[in-house]
């Protein structure tokens, strides 16, 4: 059974990047973005209470873009969108904003599928939670895709 949510809101994270995540050119290294893209993912799937309806899901594909580089100091607010919902899978957009360039400097894409955890095989997306990812899609519009 699917909780119900109170009220959506739009998905984001904020956390400051630490000294460790630079690498030998003085900027935040590649793989990192895929950390923050992950922890908007987790936040956001969290928002849905996916978690607590034992729900189980794998990524199909990730990808991110950068646009610029970013640099010790800095904080980072990575904003999740929801860009479509099928039967089994949904896509993710994430565009990820450094406080010091006041910009978006990396934008993430993400294809997530719902399988069975015994079995690993697709299986079609509950029909409360896919109409929670339609509310949070048409809600909160990417304005690249609106």
């Amino acid at each position: 059974m699917i909780k119900t949510l109170s009220s959506l809101q739009l998905s984001k994270v904020t956390r400051p990047i630490s000294w460790g995540e630079m690498d030998l050119f003085g900027h935040l290294n590649n793989v990192h973005y895929f950390r923050y893209l992950e922890d908007a993912r987790i936040a956001f799937l969290d928002q849905l209470n996916f978690f607590d309806n034992k729900l189980y899901c794998v990524i199909l594909k990730n990808e991110c873009e950068y646009k610029c580089s970013v640099e010790y100091p800095d904080q980072l607010t990575t904003i999740s969108y929801v860009t479509r919902v099928g039967n089994t899978s949904f896509c993710m957009l994430y565009e990820v904003f450094s406080e010091q360039q006041d910009t978006v400097v990396a934008i993430g894409k993400s294809v997530i599928v719902i399988v069975d955890p015994e079995t690993m095989q697709k299986r079609e997306i509950p029909a409360q939670f896919r109409d929670h990812l339609l509310k949070y899609m048409k809600e909160f519009q990417y304005e690249q895709y609106a």
